[in-house]
C-alpha cells in the first residue's frame, strides 16, 4: 500500500452522532469510496454506506468530503496531501439513515412527477453522395 491516510467518519443516526478517527490505507488509484470499503472490511463492518455503480452515474455514494459534497467513487485520494486530514460526512441536504447513509426518497417522489422527456420525431437521414471529377467523394 502506499500510505496511511487519517480520516474523520461520521458515524450516527438522526438523533445523534460524531465524527470517528480512523487511519486506513491507501493505495494509488484509489478513491475515498475504496477507502472507506477497507476500513469495513477492516475495522468498522458496521459503517453504513451507500453505492451502487461505482463509475458516477447513479450517486448514491454523495457524501460531504471536507465539506464539499462530492462522489465518493470520483473523488480521488491524490487530490489530498498525505498528511491531510479527511472528513466524510453524510449529505446535509437529506435527513440521516446511519453513518454516510442518507434517506434520499424525496429524489424519487420527485422523479415520478416529472414527465419523460420525449424529444422530436425522428426525421430519416438521407446521405447522398455527389462526385466531383478529380476529387474524392463527399458527403453531405
Amino acid at each position: 500500500m502506499g500510505y496511511l491516510a487519517s480520516m474523520r467518519i461520521w458515524r450516527g443516526n438522526s438523533e445523534a452522532g460524531q465524527l470517528v478517527e480512523h487511519k486506513v490505507e491507501v493505495g494509488e488509484g484509489e478513491v475515498v469510496l475504496d477507502v472507506i470499503h477497507r476500513l469495513q472490511a477492516t475495522e468498522a463492518p458496521d459503517l453504513a454506506v451507500r453505492w451502487n455503480c461505482k463509475a458516477g452515474k447513479c450517486g448514491s455514494c454523495s457524501a460531504e468530503i471536507n465539506g464539499k459534497p462530492s462522489l465518493m467513487c470520483m473523488t480521488r485520494m491524490n487530490t489530498f496531501g498525505e498528511e491531510e486530514e479527511i472528513t466524510v460526512t453524510p449529505l446535509r441536504a437529506f435527513p440521516v439513515i446511519k453513518d454516510l447513509v442518507t434517506d434520499v426518497s424525496f429524489n424519487y417522489k420527485k422523479a415520478r412527477e416529472i414527465p419523460a422527456f420525449k424529444g422530436p420525431p425522428r426525421v430519416p437521414q438521407v446521405h447522398r453522395m455527389f462526385l466531383v471529377p478529380g476529387h474524392l467523394p463527399r458527403y453531405s
